[in-house]
């Protein structure tokens, strides 16, 4: 078989000068041919584990079990079914500088640590420009609470949404606004009062709201895509994990 060089040649020369970019994107597709396929998915299985980056814990979405058992929650539940549908078990690796900094590249998550990431991923520009997202879910945004009160909290644990925008539509409705970094002090303010409502998407609010409060969906703000990821250039990995995720709907 000639090689991508020779056949660039024999083509160069029929075509002529004129010919030379048609040749050039030939002689480019024939090397992307010639590449060697992405062993991502045959690395995970040879080392017996799918290693999974995590945050240390997100409510609603990863929940860590007593005696450091790994997680529960939905996204625990997605990185299992990846697990299973690969024909490895999970590994934990949870990453405790995860939402630690404005930028993610100050947070220490690095490809060489996990083969996938879960961690309230949103698509936006943002991930889709670190990472191969694999959409899950389409989540409304959420009251946990009453929305009719004057004071409402803020509680968005979510890599790559926009706060700005969900903070000044609270603002702009009439809304006391508290914005809170923490899940557990944005509970107790709820449930003592100090609050009327925390707005964040809907698997976080049921978590704020428990057993004892309501949860009401909005509309005025646009519902919002998770994901899990792999990382850039992992293909094979990737395309296992859409085969094990259905589709959003």
């Amino acid at each position: 078989m000639p090689s991508v060089a020779e056949t660039f040649t024999r083509i160069r020369r029929r075509l002529g000068r004129s010919g030379l970019m048609i040749a050039g994107g030939i002689a480019a597709l024939l090397a992307v041919r010639e590449l060697p396929p992405d062993a991502s998915l045959a690395e995970v299985r040879k080392a017996g584990a799918l290693m999974v980056c995590a945050p240390p814990t997100l409510p609603g979405l990863l929940e860590p079990r007593p005696g450091g058992d790994g997680y529960a929650g939905i996204e625990a539940g997605l990185a299992r079914s990846v697990a299973e549908e690969i024909g490895v078990p999970v590994q934990w690796n949870p990453q405790p500088g995860w939402g630690s900094a404005i930028d993610p590249s100050d947070w220490g998550i690095r490809p060489s640590a996990c083969n996938l990431v879960v961690g309230g991923i949103v698509a936006s520009a943002q991930t889709r420009a670190l990472l191969d997202l694999v959409p899950y879910a389409r989540e409304p945004w959420a009251f946990a609470g009453n929305p009719e009160a004057d004071t409402a909290g803020l509680f968005l644990p979510l890599w790559g949404i926009d706060r700005g925008r969900a903070a000044h539509w609270l603002r702009d409705q009439g809304y006391q606004m508290r914005l809170f970094f923490d899940g557990e002090r944005a509970r107790e303010a709820l449930r003592a009062g100090d609050v009327g409502a925390v707005l964040s998407l809907r698997p976080v609010a049921h978590w704020l709201a428990g057993d004892r409060l309501p949860v009401t969906p909005t509309e005025a703000l646009p519902a919002r895509t998770l994901a899990v990821a792999t990382w850039k250039g992992r293909t094979t990995l990737s395309r296992a994990v859409r085969r094990a995720l259905p589709p959003p709907q």
